[in-house]
């Protein structure tokens, strides 16, 4: 009979250590915010559901009756800002479209996000000499459209994406019509958007600049004698 005790008891002390050593992970996810603060919730534009609080000095949302906090790319979610924190490995499909201004330490899929403001709605214009490539003159970075998919560049980085929401996917190249795109379609050309392949087209020169040579005009006459042999 005490030999059964000890085992309860055993047990019990064991038990006890496992629940308190979880109590204490689970405040390991608290954010930190101070004791006093009282979030100031406000809606996020084209996140439907999703607030935020600017108020506070983490990444910190709210949607539906769940809060959720954000810290080094992982997601933590409770049922209230005191906590307990559990770690989830995915967020409600809103979050998606949580554009990076909105978070102190953005996501990998948010800063693929491009910024456009609040409501645009993108002007595709097509690209002469890309077949099948639209831009939008009216947003405020490199924003196309090819066939049913988006791109944006970004300091020579592409993405891509089935929704101008997301989510964007880095994409290692871009379809072959793009290299016909003149570096005055870009806000930031790319690399190859330079110099003699860009922003010429394939053409080594600025097209003005062909003709007049073309014409025979400034060169100098020794050499248009000679070209004239």
């Amino acid at each position: 009979m005490q030999a059964l005790l000890r085992v309860l008891m055993l047990v019990f002390f064991v038990t006890g250590l496992a629940v308190s050593a979880s109590s204490v992970k689970a405040q390991q996810f608290l954010p930190p915010l101070p004791r006093d603060l009282t979030p100031q919730w406000t809606p996020i534009p084209g996140a439907p559901g999703v607030h935020y609080a600017p108020n506070a000095n983490t990444d910190l949302f709210r949607y539906g009756q769940r809060y959720y906090y954000q810290h080094d790319g992982k997601w933590y979610q409770a049922r209230n800002t005191a906590g307990p924190w559990q770690r989830v490995q995915d967020v409600p499909r809103s979050f998606r479209q949580i554009q990076a201004n909105y978070f102190r330490q953005p996501p990998e899929w948010a800063a693929f996000m491009p910024q456009l403001p609040p409501g645009l709605t993108p002007q595709w214009t097509p690209i002469p000499g890309a077949p099948g490539v639209h831009y939008a003159p009216n947003a405020n970075t490199d924003l196309f459209r090819y066939g049913q998919r988006y791109y944006y560049q970004h300091d020579g980085k592409w993405y891509q994406g089935r929704n101008l929401a997301g989510p964007w996917q880095k994409i290692k190249d871009v379809p072959r019509s793009f290299r016909r795109i003149e570096a005055n379609y870009f806000k930031q050309p790319p690399g190859w958007a330079k110099g003699k392949k860009t922003g010429w087209g394939e053409a080594p020169m600025p097209p003005g600049q062909m003709k007049k040579q073309e014409g025979g005009q400034h060169m100098p006459p020794g050499q248009m004698k000679k070209q004239d042999r």
